[in-house]
């Protein structure tokens, strides 16, 4: 059995918005919180502790949860520098971007550009990720090394063919062999979620097959819906009825299915999102950048869960928050702002409801997984005036990743005092970088060729 005492802590903010400790301790045996109270009543524990972490000077709070994200696409970002005009929608960016990235990933860089996505978001306070991707044995094998809590969600599509495709029937099959092999895999660290890309990009007998998948397994459903403007109005052209409601007629909606993005949903559709359980996962940064932004208050006022992603493996969780805390406020909707320390809220509780974990972890206190991260106090001005109503607040709007000092999953220690403890962090970048460098090549050679970068298989929107 392994212990930790994490003794002296400055604040421990064990759930929000203000139930805060202060001159506190946390007792963890194995992957579990077992006590948490004030640091004399806990001092018994020490002298059985493998491991004591002197928080004198440190805030401890749960691990940040991203709802969704990309975590190997990296080398995607190469390509940015080389756009030749802006990006003008989510399909504009699909065809010029994202799907050449994708296209070309082949298996041997799949595990190497996955643990350098793991692990900036690990250095940055991330303890869960919901993770999409292809390669799914591979990125079975990459969220076991990582130490993080992983879902793994292998990316199914039917309009393309990625690099790892034999056929949507193969693509099946293979994600099935996977959640056989690593759904619960790492003490349960590790899950597995059905991956539909897109409602519009993915033939009608396909999500049907994938949700049925789904149930097979009791794992959850997750797709990219209602992410745009230009997708939702050109969804509508083809199903009158909207892709939000075309989604419930198929049997995609339920209390285990994860919807990415979801920035354009009426009325109606939000009413769908909580009549059926269904979780949003809002992406601030990415979306406003294709000019979308999700009507978070209001969905919430509707009873619609929405967790808190990146949507991209550079980003981080700090960042998010930030964004929800600004994009909110400043929307010209009759429904604006969110309270001070909701961001937080949907970087943690919020986050661990969407991917069905709300009773493992989110908060801390005993019994729950021991995920949690520490932020130093010694040196932060950003965090001053040190007082705990304000803690919830100057997280979510002046925290930033560099902040992170330690990183706990699943009880072990990933990160102590901003030094990764079992990740040799200068092999992990210098491997991705020769991936992107090569995809770089691969790219400039088949423009200048006028070979075509995507293998399209049918037009997507299929009526």
């Amino acid at each position: 059995m392994k212990t930790m005492l994490i003794k002296n802590a400055r604040f421990i903010v064990q759930s929000l918005p203000f139930n805060i400790l202060e001159n506190g301790a946390i007792y963890i045996e194995d992957s579990h919180i077992q006590a948490v109270g004030p640091t004399a009543d806990l001092a018994h524990y020490e002298p059985m502790a493998d491991v004591v972490i002197d928080a004198s000077d440190k805030l401890v709070m749960p691990g940040l949860v991203d709802a969704h994200n990309h975590v190997g696409e990296c080398h995607m970002f190469t390509l940015f520098g080389f756009l030749a005009s802006p990006l003008t929608g989510i399909g504009d960016a699909l065809d010029r971007v994202v799907w050449p990235a994708w296209c070309w990933i082949p298996e041997e860089a799949a595990y190497d550009l996955e643990m350098l996505g793991f692990m900036h978001l690990l250095k940055s306070g991330t303890t869960t990720v919901q993770d999409c991707f292809m390669w799914p044995d591979e990125a079975g094998r990459a969220a076991v090394d990582s130490g993080l809590r992983v879902e793994n969600s292998p990316t199914l599509v039917t309009s393309l063919r990625l690099k790892d495709s034999k056929g949507p029937e193969d693509d099946l099959a293979r994600t099935e062999a996977a959640i056989q092999k690593w759904h619960g895999a790492a003490n349960g660290r590790v899950t597995y979620r059905v991956h539909a890309s897109a409602t519009y990009n993915c033939h009608e007998w396909f999500l049907k097959e994938c949700a049925a998948l789904a149930n097979r397994y009791d794992v959850g459903f997750a797709t990219h819906l209602a992410e745009s403007v230009d997708e939702s109005k050109r969804a509508r052209s083809v199903w009158p009825e909207g892709e939000v409601r075309r989604a419930y007629d198929l049997g995609l909606m339920g209390p285990k299915s994860l919807f990415f993005h979801s920035c354009v949903l009426n009325d109606e559709e939000m009413a769908l999102y909580a009549e059926t359980g269904s979780s949003a996962a809002h992406c601030p940064p990415t979306n406003s950048m294709l000019g979308n932004v999700a009507y978070v208050p209001k969905m919430m006022a509707m009873g619609v869960n929405v967790g808190l992603g990146t949507d991209m493996p550079t980003h981080d969780m700090f960042k998010a928050m930030l964004s929800v805390s600004q994009q909110h406020a400043i929307m010209p909707r009759e429904m604006r702002g969110l309270m001070p320390w909701t961001p937080l809220e949907m970087a943690t509780v919020n986050g661990a409801r969407a991917l069905n974990l709300q009773d493992e972890i989110g908060t801390l206190e005993p019994g729950k997984k021991a995920d949690i991260i520490t932020i130093d106090l010694s040196r932060n001005t950003r965090l001053f005036p040190l007082i705990p109503q304000v803690l919830s607040t100057f997280i979510t709007v002046n925290g930033t990743g560099a902040d992170v000092a330690d990183v706990i999953v699943d009880g072990d220690l990933l990160m102590r005092d901003q030094q990764l403890v079992h990740l040799d962090e200068q092999a992990i970048m210098a491997r991705a970088q020769g991936w992107a460098d090569e995809f770089l090549a691969y790219y400039m050679d088949m423009v200048e060729r006028g070979e075509p970068l995507i293998p399209y298989i049918h037009d997507e929107f299929q009526p």
